[in-house]
């Protein structure tokens, strides 16, 4: 049985990281990944809270044709007739003024690509098919082999292998499904437009939401985020067609493939640590997909979680049960900060009132948009603390409905 010091199932941003940054600091370390990359992936919107930590992986997406770059968050209630804009540049100051909408096959490729320059061991298309968390080691059996290491990390996203094996998925009430699609082809004109300032576009609806992400090569991604049951891909196609923005996008593109569906994904898991083991990414916890706090929050936590374990390796201190105990409590300030932002979306309607004050207190907005950027420990965000106040209940992610 090959044995190594991490084994790290699953190679998207937040295993990638991990493994990168471990490999880096000396350790042996194995990735399994289910699929080959490049692989068609959703959730393309970066934040600024992002380029720190591509920095340090040094992995430089300027220059890519596919990606873009994203200066803000143009928000829309269109029966109201209402629209803002917030730029990043406008936030309290602690985080870049730009973010990046990436083509995440790509963006993907590039990251598991550099986690096994730094000297991980990547395996694509091995599919993981069980854990064995023992007090010695950790035991991981694929469809090709076995294999041993020290400690374990699973990064599986939404799949959430070791959630679903100690079934502890907490289900969240933010949304409870969403539909998709890709469009390419888009008119020059509208390509450019869209382009420009690479603004995420956030459409307020009826128990949801929508999304419309500019891409590079004419192309935008466009997705219903709902709170209703029974959805089917034709709601989509009539939510565009009720939007004159979206509409206005579309016309005259080609959809890319058919939509595509994804359903109880706002989780938090109730059990993201033990003894040899930890959860990182979209498997520890996953908000909503309202803005785009997926990748920012899974190459953050993955990052931390490593270097927490790059130490305790080098000290023999990686079977602690309570090795990740700080790690967790940090990652859960951030949840909890941004789940009440997208509680006051879902529950109260309070953020986009918020969003639309034409006379909103400066010192807020700048609040409002540090949080939007990714910005969320930050202690002096009044407009953080204002918005706790404001809730019906505090947000709790250890605490879910």
């Amino acid at each position: 049985m090959t044995q190594y010091d991490v084994a790290v199932i699953g190679g998207g941003p937040s295993g990638s990281t991990a493994a990168h940054l471990l490999a880096k600091a000396g350790a042996s370390v194995l990735v399994l990944e289910r699929e080959v990359f490049p692989r068609f992936h959703i959730g393309e919107s970066l934040l600024p809270c992002n380029l720190p930590i591509l920095e340090r992986l040094g992995v430089t997406i300027e220059g890519e044709a596919s990606h873009v770059r994203k200066l803000g968050a143009e928000f829309f209630d269109e029966p109201a007739g209402q629209r803002a804009v917030y730029y990043f540049r406008d936030s309290l100051g602690h985080t870049r003024a730009h973010a990046w909408q990436v083509d995440r096959a790509r963006f993907d490729q590039v990251l598991l690509d550099a986690a096994e320059a730094a000297g991980a061991e990547v395996h694509q298309g091995e599919k993981v098919l069980e854990v064995a968390l023992e007090d010695d080691a950790v035991r991981v059996e694929t469809e090709r082999g076995a294999y041993e290491a020290r400690y374990l990390i699973d990064a599986t996203g939404l799949d959430s292998i070791l959630a679903r094996k100690h079934r502890s998925r907490n289900r969240l009430p933010f949304g409870i499904a969403s539909v998709f699609q890709h469009f390419e082809a888009l008119r020059p004109e509208v390509a450019e437009d869209i382009t420009a300032e690479g603004l995420v576009k956030v459409f307020f609806v009826d128990d949801g939401w929508l999304w419309a992400i500019p891409l590079g090569d004419r192309r935008v991604s466009i997705g219903l985020v709902t709170r209703a049951k029974g959805i089917t891909d034709a709601w989509l196609g009539e939510a565009i067609a009720a939007s004159p923005e979206l509409s206005r996008i579309t016309d005259g593109a080609v959809a890319s493939g058919p939509p595509r569906r994804i359903g109880s994904f706002s989780f938090r898991n109730g059990r993201p640590h033990g003894a040899r083991w930890c959860c990182v990414g979209d498997a520890a916890c996953f908000l909503d997909p309202v803005f785009s706090s997926g990748v920012a929050f899974g190459m953050a936590g993955a990052a931390d979680a490593a270097d927490v374990l790059s130490a305790a390796l080098a000290e023999g201190r990686e079977a602690d049960p309570a090795l990740m105990a700080a790690h967790d409590a940090h990652m859960n300030d951030g949840y909890n900060a941004f789940g009440a932002l997208i509680q006051a979306l879902y529950q109260r309607r309070l953020l986009p009132d918020l969003l639309f004050t034409p006379s909103q207190d400066p010192e807020l907005r700048r609040g409002l948009t540090s949080m939007l950027a990714g910005d969320v420990w930050d202690a002096d965000n009044r407009f953080h603390e204002m918005l706790k106040k404001s809730g019906r209940r505090k947000f709790d992610v250890t605490a879910p409905a």
